[in-house]
């Protein structure tokens, strides 16, 4: 079931028009084509820019460069009441990469709220992390950051907020 799950998640999440309904709520990806902004970026290479988080497409990934706390930041646009994130570690490699975060939620970037915490590494690659918020947590940010080690990267494949108006 929980394979089936996952399957029809990543098929939604290249839809614009993600919903999936919860009683009568009908929940939508708020994130999906959101602004996006990251703590660094990577010192190497190419830059793997932090909307590539927000883009429908597990293929490709965001990355920090190695800092404390790094961080992911999703700006909605708007405030939505926030149901649900899922953030998804990579497929290629790198998944032990995203480890104990907390996931913050709110109208201000001085005053976000706890969402939920996840404790531990993605265990195998393309690992579905899904962190449900307290009853009316709602803002306009939403940010994913590691907040256990010295040095860290952070890379992640797609997140998907699951919220409404």
């Amino acid at each position: 079931m929980i394979n089936c799950y996952r399957l029809f998640i990543i098929f939604l999440a290249f839809n614009s028009e993600i919903k999936y309904s919860i009683g009568h709520n009908v929940l939508q990806n708020v994130a999906y084509g959101k602004s996006a902004s990251q703590s660094t970026d990577p010192s190497w290479g190419s830059t793997p820019l932090a909307g590539n988080a927000v883009n429908g497409v597990f293929t490709d990934f965001t990355h920090t460069d190695l800092e404390k706390n790094p961080w992911i930041r999703i700006n909605l646009g708007r405030n939505y009441t926030v149901h649900e994130v899922e953030v998804f570690g990579r497929k290629d490699c790198c998944f032990q990469r995203l480890h104990d975060v907390d996931i913050r939620v709110g109208n201000d970037l001085h005053d976000m709220h706890l969402c939920g915490h996840f404790t531990g590494s993605c265990s195998r690659s393309g690992e579905r992390i899904a962190v449900f918020c307290p009853f009316n947590t709602f803002g306009r940010y939403v940010q994913i950051q590691i907040v256990e080690g010295w040095n860290n990267y952070l890379s992640v494949a797609e997140v998907i907020v699951w919220g409404r108006l």
